[in-house]
């Protein structure tokens, strides 16, 4: 009898021990960044064409998304778009900046149906 507690008091603790170690793991993984495709992207396109030997790097050495948008030649409204739109994408990936996402979300949500409502061929 003394020993069945025993090994029942042995056994219950290594299950809470390795319950305790994957929730451990588990908030260490949830509370991280993830990685940024669009950057990584950029790198490795870059990469691609610098070991191609391509005489004209279209994508001119950059080593981030950002860095690319400003060496391109795109209309001023457009880029504008586009550093909006990975500004989002940038704050989904840190799970600590969720608020700050939210605002920016509704912030483009309201942009959007203001454009909507006063579209002239809409209306």
């Amino acid at each position: 009898m003394k020993t069945t507690i025993t090994i029942t008091l042995i056994w219950l603790f290594g299950a809470m021990a390795i319950g305790h170690s994957q929730t451990a793991q588990n908030a260490e993984t949830d509370s991280a960044k993830q990685m940024n495709l669009m950057d990584e992207q950029v790198k490795i396109l870059n990469s691609v064409f610098e070991l191609g030997g391509a005489t004209e790097n279209p994508f001119g050495g950059a080593t981030n998304y950002m860095e690319l948008l400003e060496q391109g030649d795109f209309d001023p409204a457009l880029k504008k778009e586009l550093k909006e739109q990975y500004k989002i994408y940038d704050l989904s990936l840190d799970p600590k900046k969720k608020d700050s996402l939210a605002l920016l979300i509704n912030k483009k949500l309201k942009e959007a149906m203001d454009k909507s409502l006063n579209d002239p061929i809409r209306n």
